[in-house]
């Protein structure tokens, strides 16, 4: 149990080693789930099921040990763009809650100079979504970087998100609207209102504050 002391350089190193597999994704990922069992902090954790009902696999590593690793894949995937989409399917596809964070929050820098992949990659994803917190984290950082620089590319992913029977899928789109409102275009503003009337009302307050943001 290392989560409330965490040595976020080992962590770096492990990740980094890690990385060495990415070719062998079978290997990769049995390594990346031996990392995150040795950061297990069951008391650190012990409330997130509650939280995040719905979490599905779980191991139980803290959040700020989660985006130390993300971290460090995103600098790689930057460097190594063309091994990004594989990499990132093999690290979704490991399928627990903690995996799915990494995945998603390695995007936030990626995602800007690289959208086409970043958002094949997502749009390839959203139907595995089941819970809100992988949901928002995939749309947050995954997706709204995106939108300042490149609005109109990211516009269609929002629209059909709004407008899918999946209730994951409809508010990952709405939570992309986040980024829309800062840029605060008349599309945007139009996009915003439309996706607030598709939700059920008794959503409609959640989701204001999560744009509000």
């Amino acid at each position: 149990m290392r989560g409330n002391n965490m040595d976020k350089s080992e962590i770096q190193n492990r990740t980094k080693e890690l990385l060495e597999k990415t070719e062998k994704p079978k290997e990769f990922t049995n390594g990346l789930q031996e990392l995150l069992k040795s950061y297990v902090d069951i008391d650190a954790t012990k409330n997130y099921p509650r939280i995040i009902p719905d979490t599905g696999k779980f191991f139980g590593v803290p959040l700020p040990i989660l985006r130390v690793v993300a971290a460090e894949i995103g600098k790689f995937i930057r460097k190594e763009p063309t091994e990004a989409l594989s990499l990132l399917e093999t690290i979704w596809t490991e399928g627990s809650f903690e995996a799915r964070q990494i995945a998603g929050k390695c995007l936030e820098k990626f995602g800007p100079k690289n959208p086409e992949i970043c958002l094949d990659f997502v749009s390839s994803v959203l139907h595995d979504l089941d819970n809100w917190a992988v949901c928002d984290n995939l749309a947050m950082f995954g997706v709204e970087p995106i939108v300042y620089s490149n609005p109109e590319l990211v516009l269609p992913l929002s629209e059909n998100g709004i407008k899918s029977k999946n209730k994951w899928i409809r508010r990952f789109g709405v939570v992309t609207l986040r980024g829309y409102k800062k840029i605060q275009t008349t599309d945007a503003r139009w996009i915003i209102n439309d996706g607030m009337k598709k939700l059920p009302k008794e959503k409609q307050t959640e989701i204001s504050a999560i744009i509000s943001r």
